[in-house]
C-alpha cells in the first residue's frame, strides 16, 4: 500500500452538517477556514489508531492489561 494513501479525511459538508446541528446553521466560508486550521488540534490521532489495533485484536491482550 501507498505510504501518504490519505485513510480517513474530513470534508467541508461533515463540518456543516455538525454545524447545523449545533449552530443551527452553516459556518462562512472565513469560519471554515478557523475550524480547518484548528480541527487537528482536537483528534488524538494516536489513540484512536491504537485504539483500532485493540479492537481489531492486533494487541495482545496481555499487553493491553499493562497499560
Amino acid at each position: 500500500m501507498r505510504k501518504n494513501k490519505v485513510l480517513y479525511k474530513i470534508i467541508v459538508e461533515d463540518i456543516n452538517n455538525v454545524s447545523e446541528e449545533v449552530l443551527n446553521r452553516k459556518l462562512t466560508d472565513s469560519e471554515i477556514k478557523k475550524v480547518e486550521n484548528r480541527i487537528g488540534d482536537y483528534i488524538n490521532w494516536y489513540d484512536a489508531i491504537e485504539n483500532t489495533f485493540s479492537d481489531l485484536g492486533l494487541i495482545p491482550k496481555n499487553e493491553e492489561e499493562d497499560d
